[in-house]
């Protein structure tokens, strides 16, 4: 089988860069879904705007502008996000990969309606609240939910045994509800235990004075590093969050993770068996203190979690996903 992934973003990457800071959950499913099908015995081909392309007998990064004078014909072909990348390849089957909750006014603006008519793609989501939040406009042509694997990073890491007990962390992006995080920190937490320190995803006020510090950006093995040591993570979960890779990433390490279960978060995590689920600010706040004062709670998180691991292996979500695009293994 060919098939081809074919992405934009505003800056360039191929799949050398899957450790780096800057490559998000949608970039990431990209490159280890890509590497994972031609790993697979199939021909694959990703058009981005990579700037340094990449050839070998199955497995190609080429610029996006070569979709303009290259009539290459695939078996599948993939968009990650936008059905308009679809508009110049000729294929099979098209799927779409959504990584958003894109309303139906944003989509005609967008001028995205005509191309989806155009190339009637199947829409990949990402779990059952993508689903219920997505318009019926895209299951027209049918949907599909994939999976997520984790990379190899965090399956092969060994664990601490050095836990720092007073230490949480908040690994998602700031948009995703870390306001009200702080808002709770500074109100119900650093007053109940002074001792207590969070780091977050980077902001511009200094809150060091409330145990709140930004941590660095870093490249992914020294961010696992990091994040390996810490007692909780704190995620309240946010409306746009579909699927949510730092909660998984968090789980992959046996770190409990303390939510409100906003958006795809209630999927995530299992309550009272890998973290906790508030209901509102007051319960997340209660649940919060209470990760951080019962051990035998917090190790019954642990050990769930322990059981769990290495399940989330990028080969199991490859094949999983050959079978949903319905593409025959090798």
């Amino acid at each position: 089988m060919k098939v081809c992934f074919i992405d934009k973003t505003e800056f360039q990457y191929n799949y050398q860069d899957i450790n780096k800071p800057f490559i998000r959950g949608a970039e990431n499913i990209l490159i280890n879904l890509s590497l994972g099908i031609s790993e697979l015995g199939h021909e694959v081909v990703v058009f981005n705007n990579c700037s340094n392309e990449y050839k070998s007998k199955n497995y190609s990064w080429l610029n996006i502008k070569r979709i303009d004078y290259n009539n290459i014909y695939f078996d599948i072909a993939i968009s990650n996000n936008d059905t308009r990348l679809l508009d110049k390849i000729n294929s099979t089957k098209k799927y779409v990969i959504s990584h958003s909750l894109q309303n139906i006014e944003k989509f005609i603006r967008k001028k995205q309606f005509m191309s989806y008519l155009k190339n009637k793609p199947t829409y990949l989501l990402l779990g059952k609240y993508h689903e219920s939040k997505m318009s019926k406009l895209f299951s027209i042509y049918g949907t599909k939910t994939i999976d997520y694997g984790l990379d190899k990073v965090f399956l092969n890491k060994t664990l601490e045994n050095n836990i720092e007990n007073n230490l949480a962390m908040f690994t998602s992006r700031t948009d995703r509800n870390l306001d009200l995080l702080i808002d709770v920190w500074k109100s119900s937490i650093i007053t109940k235990n002074n001792e207590l320190k969070l780091y977050v995803t980077p902001v511009n006020n200094n809150l060091e004075k409330f145990g709140i510090f930004n941590r660095n950006f870093v490249d992914k093995n020294e961010f696992i590093n990091q994040l390996v040591k810490s007692r909780v993570i704190l995620l309240p979960g946010h409306k746009a969050e579909l699927y949510c890779l730092a909660a998984s990433e968090a789980q992959e390490l046996c770190i409990p993770i303390v939510t409100m279960g906003i958006g795809s978060l209630s999927e995530r995590v299992e309550h009272n068996k890998t973290g906790l689920i508030a209901k509102n600010k007051k319960q997340f706040s209660d649940y919060i203190i209470e990760i951080f004062s019962n051990n035998e709670l917090w190790l019954t998180f642990r050990n769930n979690l322990l059981s769990k691991r290495g399940q989330k292996t990028w080969f199991n979500a490859t094949k999983n996903f050959l079978k949903i695009i319905k593409i025959n293994e090798r």
